[in-house]
């Protein structure tokens, strides 16, 4: 009998070691399962966040491309006009102008002084001629400042929106980590 409890015992012990193995494993399994699950998620968490942040920021350069393809036919445009304006004006003034001076020439030699008008005329007419480019060398420069801001803003937005998915994600992991340990 003593014979019959001693296997009977080992049998007892044989049963709890191989059930406390068995019992190991199935929580090994599981952790790994449980890890194998927080670690998928993760990443589409984290694949999700760099979609959406890669579609903003694609957007913003988009957009950024775009304004500034039409500020560039602005000021293509613009440079088109002044152009033809000086053109124009230059044609216009050339008739004009040859009359005027032909008319001089007769009465130059009645009035001494005319040479005199001349140089002023001269200088009046290249004075408005800088004149005019600098305003339009003024306004170039502002519109080219104003799209280098909004290129610069649009910078920051999608820097701003990159770090706040990055918070937002670390903070996530965080919660996921408090949660996996509690």
């Amino acid at each position: 009998m003593s014979n019959q409890k001693e296997v009977a015992q080992k049998e007892i012990k044989n049963t709890q070691e191989k059930t406390s193995e068995f019992l190991k494993t199935q929580n090994q399994e599981s952790q790994k399962k449980s890890i194998s699950d927080i670690s998928e998620s993760t990443k589409e968490n984290i694949n999700q966040y760099q979609k959406i942040n890669r579609n903003i920021f694609e957007k913003s350069i988009y957009a950024t491309n775009k304004f500034q393809q039409e500020n560039i036919k602005i000021i293509q445009s613009i440079s088109d006009n002044y152009k033809e304006l000086q053109n124009n004006i230059f044609n216009t003034y050339q008739s004009a102008f040859s009359q005027y001076l032909h008319n001089i020439s007769e009465s130059n030699w009645k009035n001494f002084s005319a040479p005199e008008r001349y140089s002023n005329i001269y200088n009046k007419s290249i004075q408005q001629i800088k004149d005019n480019s600098i305003e339009c060398s003024k306004r170039l420069n502002d519109l080219a400042l104003t799209s280098t801001e909004t290129f610069n803003n649009s910078i920051e937005i999608a820097q701003k929106y990159y770090n706040e998915s990055f918070k937002n994600y670390f903070k996530f992991v965080n919660e996921i980590e408090k949660s996996y340990y509690n």
